[in-house]
């Protein structure tokens, strides 16, 4: 066990951590404009979720191996989301959170590392990722009809989950071999689909998306 190593990356997250105390502090005084508070917040935010993935960092190097298994467990699953592969061979990423903001320092960043993750266990339980020369991707955000600016679709921090898949699931993200699609649909469930197809199917997708089949 690298005790140096551990002592960082806690020594780090402390750091981040009250960070994140010192803006919710901020923020609970109240009295802010909306311009402030919605700083403080984004600011906030970024130091947990770059804790977060301190964390997760962690827990994959020096988490003990069980005996019964032979390998780490760390379940993402139940944490942030899931990978599953419907039965036509789509592959559908599930977040348990809505995309943050594009603007957000470092929030495409957490997506992006939450995404590879994912993909990795999935690949680890033997999981199948398909490669298209040609892919379609579409983001499906649930949420309810008051959530912030959830339907300002120039606001989202898509990139982090293109970045994520570019190399895995298509070879690059140039408009000959990647075309995206930016839904929302209205649910009080609120989290993200990310459903990857191959571009000749994207008719299909959207039948049964309107349909309510996915």
């Amino acid at each position: 066990m690298d005790t140096d190593y551990i002592n960082n990356v806690i020594t780090t997250m402390k750091h981040h951590h009250d960070a994140a105390g010192k803006y919710l502090k901020e923020l609970a005084k109240g009295y802010r404009s909306n311009e402030k508070q919605n700083t403080l917040l984004d600011a906030a935010m970024y130091q947990i979720e770059l804790c977060c993935i301190d964390m997760r960092n962690l827990c994959e190097k020096v988490r003990p191996r069980l005996p019964k298994f032979g390998r780490r467990t760390y379940n993402h699953k139940e944490i942030f989301g899931e990978v599953t592969q419907l039965d036509n061979g789509w592959l559908d990423i599930r977040l348990n959170a809505l995309l943050p903001h594009c603007k957000m320092i470092g929030g495409t960043q957490y997506v992006f590392d939450t995404i590879t993750k994912l993909l990795n266990k999935y690949c680890e339980n033997g999981g199948v990722i398909p490669c298209y020369d040609k892919a379609y991707m579409a983001i499906v955000e649930h949420c309810p009809v008051d959530c912030s600016g959830t339907f300002d679709n120039d606001n989202k921090g898509f990139r982090g989950a293109v970045n994520a898949l570019k190399g895995r699931l298509f070879r690059d993200d140039n408009q000959f071999e990647l075309a995206l699609g930016l839904f929302t649909v209205i649910d009080e469930d609120t989290c993200c689909h990310i459903y990857v197809t191959p571009f000749d199917e994207a008719g299909d997708f959207h039948y049964q998306l309107t349909a309510d089949m996915l």
